[in-house]
């Protein structure tokens, strides 16, 4: 009986032991899901900011500016460590857009391009967000850099 009793008495840290155990375990995995989580969620604000600024161009028209896309993108997406580039608006500036990813061919304004389309003013509107892991140790990301473009025709 007292056999019994003295091996009872020692399974008390049995749970601590496991847990110690278990714990980085369900840390380095919590780690990969919140961070692949935050990464997706960032693309998709990012992706939003975008399309934001691509609709706010096609609605302007002519008289849209870079800097106004860009602020228009940096507000739709609220994210911080973004850089937005605006290129291709200038009205002396036509280009040939074709396929998937778009082709890009400088063109005469009012030409007719190889797909049967007009040549006319683009916006290349490219977001990049720079990830910042929260738990850069136990991060999975190869690469915390997240980039959306846009080709918007002005006119």
């Amino acid at each position: 009986m007292r056999l019994t009793h003295f091996l009872r008495r020692r399974d008390r840290g049995v749970a601590a032991v496991e847990f110690a155990v278990a714990a980085p375990v369900f840390l380095f995995f919590l780690g990969g899901v919140v961070d692949f989580g935050l990464a997706y969620v960032g693309q998709s604000r990012l992706s939003a900011g975008v399309a934001a600024g691509a609709e706010y161009a096609i609605l302007t028209g002519a008289s849209v500016t870079q800097d106004n896309i860009q602020t228009i993108v940096q507000n739709a997406t609220g994210l911080s460590h973004l850089t937005v580039a605006v290129t291709g608006l200038s009205p002396t500036a036509c280009y040939c857009v074709s396929g998937t990813p778009p082709a890009v061919a400088s063109a005469t304004c009012g030409s007719t391009c190889a797909n049967g389309a007009r040549a006319g003013t683009y916006a290349f509107i490219t977001a990049t967000y720079a990830y910042q892991p929260i738990m850069p140790a136990y991060s999975h990301l190869t690469s915390p850099s997240i980039v959306e473009s846009a080709t918007v025709q002005i006119q």
